[in-house]
């Protein structure tokens, strides 16, 4: 009996949902995520870009045939098959569609940079491309020739402005920086977020999907947080 017990309880676990509702990692004890924030339809909701790294690789002139096709779209000029410029294409048709899609559902929205300062109140959409390594580690997913694996995993997280803002990640303490290409990372255990997974190489229509999934769960927890009052006006 105890057995069997167990074995249910595993198999719970392994195929939780995976949405805002639990954090990505259990808290400590006596800490919770903040699920006392109330997002209503007259709210902004803020789209950051996506964090990505690119690498820049030199790729010898006279190679034929050493340029792998661009992510998203298949560029005809050489200067386009550069990573950085693949990355913030993907970024870019990431959070142009989020916006499409939150619109569409009657919210209000706003697209913010990786740098632009987070407003006092609102709702606030963010997350972070990664890749685990051969060590087991979590980086910061590298689009680049020949850099990582062919996959990457998305977290995505919604935070309420009018709180505190917890990171979603942090850098480990051995890597200075948090900023190079790759950089090694921590989920923070206090931050509920939504996991996703996408190839690197992913065409147009794929990397919409995906945004159209972070935008139904995104859209879920944000009716399920909105006022009776406020879902029926």
């Amino acid at each position: 009996m105890k057995l069997k017990l167990l074995l249910v309880l595993l198999i719970t676990i392994q195929w939780a949902p995976r949405g805002f509702a639990q954090p990505s990692t259990a808290p400590a004890t006596g800490a919770q995520p903040d699920s006392a924030s109330v997002f209503t339809k007259d709210m902004t909701v803020y789209v950051r870009d996506f964090e990505l790294d690119a690498e820049n690789v030199k790729v010898d002139s006279g190679v034929v045939g050493s340029v792998r096709p661009g992510l998203v779209e298949r560029p005809s000029k050489r200067a386009e098959h550069d990573p950085e410029a693949q990355a913030k294409k993907l970024v870019d048709t990431m959070s142009k569609n989020l916006i499409k899609d939150l619109e569409k559902a009657g919210y209000k929205t706003q697209r913010l940079g990786h740098d632009d300062p987070a407003p006092a109140s609102g709702a606030l959409v963010s997350g972070v491309f990664t890749e685990v390594d051969e060590g087991n580690r979590l980086h910061r997913a590298v689009l680049g020739f020949g850099s990582g694996s062919a996959k990457m995993e998305l977290y995505v997280t919604l935070s309420d402005l009018a709180h505190p803002e917890k990171p979603l990640y942090n850098a480990t303490q051995d890597d200075t920086s948090g900023k190079k290409p790759g950089a090694v990372i921590t989920l923070n255990p206090y931050v509920a977020a939504a996991k996703f997974v996408m190839e690197k190489n992913a065409p147009e229509k794929t990397v919409k999907k995906t945004a159209s999934q972070v935008s139904k769960e995104v859209v879920d927890h944000l009716e399920k947080a909105t006022p009776p009052m406020q879902k029926s006006s």
